[in-house]
């Protein structure tokens, strides 16, 4: 899926100039990377939101196209400002990625299988939702899948026990935990707590 944002240059800064700018429900922006000097801008609040969900605030690549389709970068968001309370935009960060360098990202954790353990009664516990995944910017995939079907009781898969795959290399600590199969509680003993003072 392709994801587009429209942006406007623009030439006055300041918390004024911001200020005017959501008042028209627009957001303040910046663009910059490695090779990209930095270029002011403003995006529609409605369409930033939009994106945001389509993309469940996931790092996705997508065109940015400035002042009606002029000028098309290729760009990631780094950070976007919401009010603590009033829930509204207050500021985004557009990042130009060379294509040709990899980057480092954040990508959703997906299970595939049933496994072992869950059918004996255990309970599927999900580590890490998402991995940090090293990549040239149009590879980075949807999800870092996983196959959880030879999971027992008490097993636990971590990130250098996970299979390479093609495209992009896992970056985390080998060592972290991503997801395990809890032990169902162990029922209480017949007799236990007998013989206490009534």
């Amino acid at each position: 899926m392709n994801f587009e944002l429209t942006a406007q240059k623009r030439d006055q800064h300041g918390k004024g100039a911001a200020r005017r700018i959501r008042r028209e429900s627009s957001v303040p922006a910046i663009l910059y990377g490695p090779k990209t000097e930095a270029i002011s801008l403003s995006v529609s609040a409605l369409q930033l939101e939009k994106l945001l969900r389509d993309t469940h605030g996931e790092s996705k690549l997508l065109n940015l196209n400035i002042d009606g389709g002029g000028e098309a970068r290729q760009v990631l968001i780094r950070e976007v400002q919401v009010h603590p309370y009033r829930r509204r935009f207050l500021h985004v960060d557009f990042y130009e990625v060379p294509l040709d360098q990899p980057i480092e990202v954040e990508v959703p954790v997906e299970l595939i299988g049933d496994s072992i353990g869950v059918s004996k009664g255990g309970e599927l516990n999900l580590i890490q939702r998402t991995l940090s995944v090293r990549c040239l910017p149009n590879q980075i995939p949807e999800s870092v899948k996983i196959n959880v079907s030879k999971l027992d009781l008490g097993n636990i898969l971590h990130v250098g026990d996970l299979e390479a795959q093609a495209g992009y290399e896992l970056t985390d600590e080998k060592a972290m935990g991503v997801v395990s199969i809890l032990a169902p509680e162990v029922a209480e003993t017949p007799g236990e707590g007998e013989g206490k003072a009534k």
